[in-house]
């Protein structure tokens, strides 16, 4: 279930460009960072649902992306 969530996370991400923005104004470089974004967004995940989710996410709208988040690293 907290893959769902990371997954429906991953989807507002791309399809909303303020959340988007927040995101990268956060400075959420690593996974850690994007977890404790994802959990102050209301989104409840650990990191492992995050990696799972980040290599099933298919991106799905044209102008969004979350390529960058696969390639964040797992410490701080």
């Amino acid at each position: 279930m907290a893959i769902e969530t990371a997954l429906k996370f991953l989807e507002r991400l791309e399809k909303e460009d303020t959340l988007r923005t927040q995101l990268y104004v956060s400075k959420a470089n690593s996974l850690e960072k994007l977890v404790q974004f994802a959990h102050g967004k209301g989104f409840v995940v650990s990191q492992d649902d995050m990696t799972t989710a980040l290599n099933e996410y298919q991106e799905k709208f044209p102008k969004g992306t979350i390529e960058p988040l696969r390639q964040l690293p797992a410490g701080r």
